[in-house]
């Protein structure tokens, strides 16, 4: 692809202003804070202060967020630059306090700098490791000598601040109130700009949005002329290209925050003399305003509740890329980096039927505007639960919905009909239903068990090998126990389903784990494995799984209406099958091969043999009087009326006896 798209449609006229006073000075910790609340008393409306928290030897974390309307959440991306997480590598910490002064200064002179005021919600913090920095021999670690780049969730753990560097969850937490788009990290070193994945922990090293990445990491390394002639080609690296790392902040905020971030590294001397700061501002200042602009491209809008026009908090999907991003709940506004070409959205949001737009372009420059409004599904009204229906009885379904959607109408006469599996492999072999294989297969031993005698157990491998074992399930419940004995970091146990990772553990651990889901209906694949890296060993070297069980759910459910016609709120139905099982669903359709979620009767209702009263010709549920005076006055021949009980066309003594041959209330 082309290194460059055509730049955002805006006018990106650069004013060359003076370099902020004290330019050729590094950045005291002491000034940050001070400077901050002389920024916000001289451009209030710009600007505000923020603490995020206290480091290890109790010095702030400051922020800085800088907006048009900075007291107000507004329908913009938020984006953050982040500076010297390592204390020892200082540039990035005058980088952000030049373009902050910048900024400001030059906010309703240059249209570049008032644009990304105007359209951006922007956020720095100069300065994540004030303790490693704010000494005269300062370190990249801090002062509990934590690597604060090596500290943060990776994928397959939780996204928890337990354990973490003070320093660390400041930052994951600020992160977790606001919805960021897109961000950077300033290092030192080296020159160049580094993206996503900074590890192959995912099974690659590529993350779906590579070709995003590049484009935005070379939005940064064009602009910085030693970076992008330097060593690496176009001054970019993907991250495990170049060395991998597992806790860094960059693809903590891509795993697990929808947010796209790079880390930069800006300097080849990671404290060089502070006479070199002109120069590092230079080659920076225009790197870091259109890196800062690439959060305007792609798709954007609000995901709003579609009768009360409410925001949503949402998960924004594009088909073929296994990313999720979010909507900032306050606004309900999303910020879907993406490169020009044509996508496929899927919109969800807990309580809501799921949305999918499909055939949306992206243009070059500002993000294409898509709005959402989501629906709840539809709710049943009738039959919902106790009802006994007559069989071979037309009745009607009705339910309650998006009046001008079309919907698909199903019954079933077997619901909660399970089939319920338990493995413990107490037979001492794997079953038919398992496949193992790999560099040795996973077999049954009586070495562990979570309870009796045997489990199973992954095959004995070596370096750079792996044991596998699946397994084919219906939907329903599945749950196991598991327990590992591994080199941790580095010897994993992986659990798949359909190709999907949901467990990825290593260490020793001091006893049995469980695991439990819920599969939808359809078929589905398990897979578990043991994989081990290119040398060591610890503990077992292996993984056990034990009490397998599987719940499937063997409910068949049939159409009543494939489709009915649009705005309808029932349709006709007439039950054949006799079952105290029963329930009935409905799903909105949304064209295409869009559905929502179905919505179920609450309970079951039965269906019931219906034993009919024909005596009863008024219908009151009673043979007295009123159907014997009925029966006298249709007297004689009679085609097709209720009077004629005996149906052999004449109304005579025979239906007469019918009625009082019945007399009383009707069963």
């Amino acid at each position: 692809m082309p290194r460059k798209l055509a730049m955002l449609a805006l006018p990106l006229l650069l004013l060359v202003t003076a370099v902020p006073a004290a330019a050729d000075e590094w950045t005291e910790y002491s000034d940050i804070g001070p400077t901050f609340l002389d920024y916000e008393t001289t451009y209030p409306d710009l600007c505000r202060r923020h603490d995020l928290g206290l480091s290890v030897e109790g010095r702030h974390l400051w922020a800085l967020r800088i907006s048009d309307n900075v007291s107000i959440e507004e329908d913009e991306p938020e984006f953050k630059y982040i500076a010297t997480m390592h204390g020892d590598e200082i540039v990035g910490t005058k980088m952000c306090m030049n373009l902050i002064e910048y900024l400001l200064t030059n906010y309703g002179s240059d249209p570049q700098s008032t644009n990304i005021i105007d359209e951006i919600d922007l956020w720095i913090v100069p300065l994540m490791n004030p303790d490693g920095y704010d000494r005269v021999n300062r370190t990249r670690y801090n002062a509990d000598g934590v690597d604060l780049n090596r500290d943060f969730p990776n994928y397959g753990e939780d996204n928890t601040t337990d354990g973490r560097a003070i320093e660390t969850a400041h930052i994951m937490n600020w992160s977790a109130q606001h919805t960021f788009t897109c961000s950077a990290n300033f290092h030192g070193g080296t020159l160049v700009v580094n993206y996503p994945f900074d590890n192959d922990d995912t099974g690659s090293q590529y993350s779906p949005d590579d070709d995003l990445f590049i484009y935005i990491s070379e939005e940064y390394s064009y602009y910085n002329s030693p970076m992008w002639n330097g060593y690496w080609y176009h001054g970019i690296t993907n991250g495990a290209d170049w060395y991998m790392i597992w806790g860094g902040m960059q693809d903590w905020n891509y795993h697990f925050m929808g947010n796209n971030e790079v880390t930069i590294e800006i300097s080849d001397n990671k404290e060089p003399p502070a006479s070199q700061i002109p120069a590092f501002w230079n080659d920076n200042r225009d790197s870091m305003l259109h890196y800062l602009e690439t959060c305007l491209i792609g798709v954007r809008g609000l995901v709003t509740d579609a009768y009360t026009g409410l925001p949503l908090a949402a998960t924004v999907t594009v088909l073929g890329r296994d990313h999720e991003i979010y909507t900032d709940p306050d606004v309900g506004d999303y910020h879907r980096m993406l490169l020009p070409g044509v996508y496929d959205l899927t919109f969800e949001s807990e309580g809501y039927d799921p949305v999918t737009i499909t055939g949306v372009t992206v243009y070059e420059g500002n993000a294409t505007v898509l709005d959402v409004a989501l629906n709840g599904p539809p709710a049943v009204v009738f039959p919902n639960g106790g009802e006994e229906l007559p069989a071979d009885v037309e009745t009607d379904v009705t339910w309650i919905g998006e009046p001008s959607l079309q919907f698909h109408v199903q019954h079933t006469a077997n619901y909660g009909d399970l089939d319920q599996v338990f493995d413990g492999f107490e037979d001492g072999s794997l079953g038919p239903d398992y496949t193992t294989g790999g560099n040795a297969d996973w077999y049954v031993t009586s070495a562990e068990s979570h309870s009796g005698s045997y489990s199973a157990r992954a095959g004995n491998i070596n370096d750079n090998q792996v044991s596998w074992m699946t397994r084919n399930v219906g939907g329903g419940d599945v749950s196991f126990w598991y327990r590992v004995s591994s080199e941790s970091g580095w010897d994993y146990f992986n659990f798949y389903i359909d190709n999907d990772r949901k467990i990825h553990a290593s260490g020793t651990s001091s006893g049995w784990t469980h695991y439990s889901t819920t599969l939808p209906a359809g078929d589905h694949d398990l897979r578990w494995e043991y994989t081990k890296d290119s040398s060591y060993s610890s503990g077992s070297d292996t993984v056990w799984i034990d009490d397998l069980q599987i719940v499937d759910d063997l409910t068949v459910w049939t159409d009543i209406i494939d489709l009915t016609p649009p705005g309808a709120m029932s349709t006709p139905w007439t039950p054949a099958e006799v079952s105290d099982a029963c329930k009935v669903r409905v799903r909105a359709f949304y064209g295409g091969s869009s559905y929502g979620m179905w919505d179920e009767s609450d309970d079951v209702f039965a269906v019931v043999d219906f034993a009919p009263c024909p005596a009863d010709v008024n219908n009151d549920d009673v043979v007295d009087i009123d159907d014997l005076f009925q029966v006298l006055g249709a007297w004689g021949t009679c085609e097709d009326c209720p009077e004629d009980i005996n149906d052999d066309g004449l109304v005579d003594i025979d239906d007469l006896f019918e009625v009082l041959g019945a007399w009383g209330p009707c069963p």
